[in-house]
């Protein structure tokens, strides 16, 4: 009997085994260092409580014929840098559109996406000002994982619909993507595990 109950207890309270997902990241003009740091960091903690042991890997790094269990690629556009020059008049015409998107093919959501850093980087800007970039390399960062992390749950879960609030809610501001505690709901966490578990 008292093994049952220890059992139960562990069903109960110990987590979730991890699946491992590597995360491509092909950035097409050069980067901030420090932001790669702080993205990896953020991911991390961000989708650890739903079960993923996320592995980011910069494409440049890849060895040949690399294999992997679970893998998202993400295009990195723009200057992925809070020292990056504005963008071109014209090149972002909705100033207001999205940080980051998941591509999609014949209504089934694929496992690759882009981010728009210049798009991140002057969002950011309304909080930050435009002076001193480089103390903001690390809230870029984390920025820019907050709004990859929103991704990952569309490209795991398979799903296009948001949650009312957290990370998977429909839009976020930029004072929560520098300041904000942004957590996974955890129905969100639960269509992820479903998400890697279907495709084994």
């Amino acid at each position: 009997m008292r093994s049952v109950a220890l059992m139960l207890f562990c069903v109960a309270l110990c987590p979730a085994a991890t699946r491992k997902v590597t995360v491509v990241v092909n950035f097409e003009k050069p980067h901030s260092e420090a932001s790669v740091v702080a993205l990896r960091h953020e991911l991390t903690n961000l989708l650890e409580p739903a079960g993923l042991d996320v592995d980011v890997m910069l494409r440049s790094e890849l060895p040949p014929y690399p294999e992997f269990s679970e893998v998202v690629v993400f295009e990195m556009k723009g200057s992925c840098s809070m020292k990056g020059k504005p963008a071109p008049v014209g090149e972002l015409p909705d100033e207001q559109g999205p940080l980051a998107m998941a591509y999609s093919s014949n209504g089934e959501i694929l496992h690759f996406g882009a981010v728009e850093c210049d798009r991140v980087r002057q969002c950011l800007q309304r909080v930050t000002g435009l002076g001193s970039p480089e103390k903001h390399q690390a809230a870029f960062g984390k920025a820019l994982g907050i709004v990859m992390a929103h991704e990952l749950y569309h490209m795991i879960a398979g799903l296009k619909a948001h949650t009312k609030e957290g990370l998977t809610k429909k839009s976020l501001s930029a004072r929560e993507l520098l300041y904000g505690e942004l957590a996974i709901p955890s129905v969100v966490g639960e269509s992820l595990r479903r998400g890697l578990t279907e495709r084994q």
